[in-house]
């Protein structure tokens, strides 16, 4: 059982040297963008549209498992190319989270190292970032054709603590998925659930700033340093 509104089980933790983000459903919403493009995704390379029922499931998951799962004629690299030639067609539709700049900017203000974990390949993840304003906050973002292996593996989740020198026990992923949360546990990391159970749940974003899930979270690289041995119970 998980946790809810910032409070972590056991009712505290040490503070984190590094914080993790998802994209898609937590610092924007694109999953109306993504069935536009998977529409036209199976038109293409079935003969067929992808239904919102099908799709609905399968959203958060990777290119891999896209080809998969939808029956598609082409290759990992083909549809990865198909989404970043074509998302932009559909860019209209992605919703910048209202909360997501001040909760990053809060964070980045202290020093706090920031990093985007996502199973949308490197050239759309960085073109999803440069148009909602939100890419400066980040020191590295991990992406699905980065690693062998995309989110529920921790393959993405490692990657971007390397690139931010952070220690999986002194870091946070912050998701809205079940992949989020299974790439979290593999890693080691705690995982802070937007709106999903977790090692603490919360239902906004702003929340990440509040109580005692805010100190943890805003506690400058000095404390974390006091309190290296102090673990999340």
């Amino acid at each position: 059982m998980s946790a809810r509104d910032g409070q972590f089980l056991g009712g505290s933790f040490a503070p984190v040297e590094a914080v993790l983000f998802d994209l898609d459903g937590v610092l924007v919403h694109s999953e109306e963008a993504w069935f536009r493009l998977m529409e036209e995704c199976g038109r293409v390379f079935r003969g067929r549209a992808v239904t919102r029922e099908e799709f609905a499931p399968t959203f958060g998951q990777s290119t891999a498992e896209d080809v998969r799962s939808f029956g598609l004629s082409c290759t990992v690299e083909e549809l990865d190319r198909f989404y970043a030639e074509n998302f932009r067609r559909f860019a209209t539709e992605i919703l910048v989270s209202p909360e997501a700049r001040p909760a990053l900017a809060a964070l980045a203000s202290r020093g706090k190292p920031l990093a985007v974990v996502t199973n949308t390949a490197t050239a759309l993840a960085h073109e999803i970032l440069d148009a909602a304003g939100l890419r400066r906050f980040f020191r590295a973002v991990a992406c699905a054709d980065q690693v062998p292996r995309a989110k529920p593996a921790p393959d993405l989740v490692l990657r971007a603590l390397a690139a931010l020198g952070a220690s999986p026990a002194a870091a946070c992923l912050v998701g809205d998925s079940r992949y989020d949360r299974e790439a979290a546990r593999a890693a080691g990391v705690r995982f802070i659930g937007l709106k999903i159970d977790g090692d603490v749940r919360i239902d906004r974003l702003s929340a990440l700033l509040e109580g005692a899930l805010g100190e943890a979270l805003l506690a400058s690289a000095q404390a974390a340093d006091r309190k290296d041995d102090a673990s999340w119970r």
